[in-house]
């Protein structure tokens, strides 16, 4: 599950491929189980096998599932014969009837409801071996025995409990760097909207402008006076729409308030991490001694522009990557130094950074950086940038500090 989530899920956009090579991966696991059991004195041959194929079921769907129950039969046949057969076949059969009635809604549960429910199937599946390896010995080993299982029991669930930790973690994580690009493309538009909408009302005030010299004209008939008037009635009602856009756009972007920087750097570094991992980045963070440390600010915004910078330091490194962040508090400011060891940039670069349309990397617009740039503009701070082509880049963020009431 660990190989599958941080590196085929990526790899692969389409479904039912996803799920074809997830049952793959299952279908390994279950034979090598099967391959290489813990042999009992007493006569017990046990294995993990149940854990890959519940996982198998609840994440590569029903049918990966079935076929994965019918290669567990066919190989356990091929090792062991008919001995026992029967009674493995009907385990398989109550497990994949239970699993077809209850797993439909098994992606939308909770985390919680997700470990309790596969902790359930689990504890059914070992529960019925036990049972029925019992009643194969006439329960003649059945104080042995119920120790025995009760521990191959409790392995099961550990075993299930961290690949389910494992698997939800990552899923969390891909589903947190995919909230995180589609709020920048979303803020992109937000900002470019707000911009045009600006820039359309120039020209429309410049219209109104001139028709209302023509209307006051001496030359003017009636029927021009009136495709005037309706020509001003429309422009004012065009105008009055933007004027709405905007104050709501701009009123929803100025929300300010006090922002606890170490809470905050907690969570864009939440965000990276996985970002930083895909592409073998090092990522360390020096926080301030001050743990008490407040910017005022619009937090989405903030963590917008952050995010912004560290993900341009990740992606401008090429090997043996390392990225550190750190935050230095000095008077009545504090520093966010973000420095990498990628590539670098020469002084032309340094200079068109944060402008429009200009960017260093292969698909980039550089829109991200100029609205980082804005952000913390925005926010009266102000940002150093100093470089070495082949070296590195360090960014240097500076914001007043603010004072909690």
């Amino acid at each position: 599950m660990l190989l599958f989530q941080s590196y085929f899920r990526k790899k692969i956009q389409s479904t039912n491929q996803r799920n074809l090579v997830l049952g793959i991966l299952c279908g390994l696991s279950i034979l090598l189980c099967m391959s290489a059991p813990v042999s009992i004195n007493n006569g017990y041959i046990l294995d993990f096998r149940y854990i890959p194929l519940i996982l198998a079921f609840l994440y590569g769907g029903y049918r990966i599932g079935i076929i994965l129950s019918v290669m567990i039969l066919g190989y356990r046949l091929y090792l062991l014969g008919m001995d026992g057969f029967y009674f493995v076949l009907a385990v398989n059969t109550l497990l994949a009837t239970i699993i077809y009635f209850t797993h439909h809604h098994y992606k939308n549960y909770s985390y919680n409801v997700k470990v309790a429910y596969s902790f359930g199937l689990i504890t059914f599946t070992i529960f019925t071996f036990a049972i029925g390896s019992q009643s194969l010995n006439n329960f003649t080993k059945l104080s042995t025995g119920l120790g025995l299982w009760g521990s191959f029991l409790l392995l099961n669930i550990i075993t299930m409990f961290m690949t389910i930790y494992i698997n939800e973690s990552l899923r969390e994580m891909e589903l947190i760097h995919y909230e995180v690009s589609e709020f920048e493309k979303m803020h992109l538009i937000s900002q470019f909207s707000i911009s045009i909408a600006q820039q359309v009302q120039l020209p429309i005030t410049k219209v109104q402008e001139t028709l209302g010299i023509l209307q006051h004209g001496d030359t003017i008939t009636n029927q021009t006076l009136y495709q005037l008037k309706t020509g001003l009635d429309e422009l004012a009602s065009a105008n009055k729409i933007l004027d709405d856009y905007l104050v709501l756009a701009t009123n929803s972007e100025k929300e300010e308030r006090l922002l606890n920087i170490h809470e905050e750097m907690e969570h864009i570094l939440k965000c990276v991490h996985t970002y930083a991992l895909i592409h073998q980045v090092e990522l360390s963070y020096i926080p301030s001694f001050e743990k008490e440390l407040y910017i005022k600010g619009n937090r989405s915004q903030f963590q917008q522009a952050l995010l912004n910078f560290i993900k341009n330091g990740i992606e401008a490194i090429k090997q043996n990557g390392k990225l550190e962040i750190a935050i230095h508090e000095m008077l009545e400011s504090i520093y966010f130094v973000i420095e990498d060891n990628g590539k670098g940039m020469n002084k032309e670069q340094l200079n068109k950074l944060g402008g429009p349309l200009k960017s260093h990397k292969e698909n980039g617009t550089g829109l991200g950086t100029m609205l980082a740039y804005n952000i913390i503009h925005s926010m009266s701070g102000k940002i150093d940038v100093s470089s070495e082509k082949g070296k590195g880049t360090t960014f240097s963020i500076i914001l007043p500090k603010a004072k909690k009431a």
